[in-house]
């Protein structure tokens, strides 16, 4: 999602019975950390409290900078030329995001070093980056909302590869010095905007290939209440697929549901409520929802593993890919590579320690990262 969508999302709050005077305002929390190049940070805010106005969209930003520094020598009986890219990857998992949100910074390329057998080159740190930010803005706010707060666990890795010709031997040996300051902004409305009351429950969830499962419920009814179900591809146009009057008594509260079949050629949708009573328009929040099979996350199996793990990446076509399993201390325990197939296969090298693994991905025709975890447990 793209800051644009902070402005089309105001399509939510428009009343046609009521004049409203709104201003788009925000709150910020954010955090200072520091990695030496693989780091995950569990991290706490607060929830944003309805009280406070309507919010509209949540901004997850990592600005990163980074110092990167080496150590390469030639092992091998021969000269050799060694090539060094390095990159970065950002990760923000939350229960409250509808599935992990991925930043890649695609390798660059840090130079050649021809090198005679025995022979060592240094580089002292260097800027790597400089204030990169990460960020992704979230619609679908209805997890941020009530009291407490939210846990997101913040994951940065910068990872290097070096290549030669015929593989020639080498040690190598790097330091990672990153600097980053995480935040987490609040988009909210500050209006006296006639906002559905009595609405205890509102949700929406994809259900088979093309429908939508919509329920909701409230309490203190008013007699003649009527709930439009409303659809917009771009959460700022909506218009009414269903029309559906309250079922109990004025005062009293009811449980409603509506299945919606969703137009072909479509990916995203956006739902909303229309509450018509006789004094008064109001509007629910805006649901999201997401056909997108891209938007999938890496696949593991069997976790836990004990000697080998199977990699189903979310995409459909053949590729060829790189696979670096990584301890959780970020250090890199097995490189594969892996041509032309939808599944990966990757038995284990050696045997490796109980624990949390982490695992990259990387299809080389697509230039595409996928990140995923696995737990290994000893064998009985």
């Amino acid at each position: 999602m793209k800051r644009l969508l902070l402005f089309l999302c105001l399509g939510t709050i428009l009343n046609t019975h009521a004049q409203s005077i709104y201003n788009l305002a925000s709150r910020t929390y954010d955090t200072t950390l520091t990695s030496n190049g693989f780091n995950v940070f569990n991290l706490n805010f607060p929830r944003w409290s309805p009280d406070s106005g309507l919010l509209v969209s949540v901004v997850l930003t990592s600005e990163i900078s980074s110092q990167y520094g080496f150590t390469l020598k030639n092992m091998d009986v021969q000269p050799a030329t060694y090539q060094l890219t390095i990159g970065q990857q950002d990760q923000f998992i939350s229960p409250q995001l509808l599935a992990p949100l991925t930043h890649f910074a695609a390798p660059r390329l840090v130079g050649s070093y021809p090198l005679a057998p025995g022979e060592t080159t240094v580089q002292g740190p260097f800027t790597f980056l400089d204030k990169q930010s990460a960020t992704d803005s979230v619609t679908a706010v209805g997890n941020f909302l009530g009291a407490g707060s939210i846990s997101i666990s913040y994951m940065s890795f910068t990872f290097s590869s070096l290549s030669t010709i015929n593989n020639a031997s080498y040690a190598y040996g790097a330091t990672v010095n990153n600097n980053m300051h995480f935040s987490l902004k609040y988009y909210y409305v500050k209006a006296d905007i006639l906002l559905a009351e009595g609405l205890t429950h509102w949700d929406a969830q994809v259900k088979g290939a093309s429908t939508a499962l919509l329920d909701w419920s409230a309490v203190n009814e008013t007699a003649g209440r009527r709930y439009n179900v409303q659809r917009s591809n771009d959460g700022r146009q909506f218009s009414t697929v269903a029309s559906i009057s309250a079922s109990a008594a004025p005062g009293a509260g009811g449980n409603y549901t509506y299945t919606d079949l969703l137009p072909a050629g479509q990916t995203d949708f956006y739902y909303r409520l229309e509450i018509v009573d006789d004094a008064s328009t109001t509007y629910s929040p805006v649901r999201h929802i997401t056909l997108d099979g891209s938007k999938k996350s890496l696949k593991i199996y069997p976790n836990p593993a004990t000697s080998f793990i199977n990699l189903a990446p979310p995409t459909a076509e053949t590729s060829s890919w790189q696979v670096d399993i990584l301890s959780s201390a970020g250090t890199l325990v097995q490189r594969e590579t892996s041509a032309q197939t939808p599944v990966i296969h990757v038995d284990f090298r050696a045997k490796m320690s109980a624990g949390t693994y982490f695992v990259r991905a990387v299809d080389l025709r697509g230039h595409k990262v996928y990140t995923g975890s696995f737990m290994v447990i000893g064998e009985k």
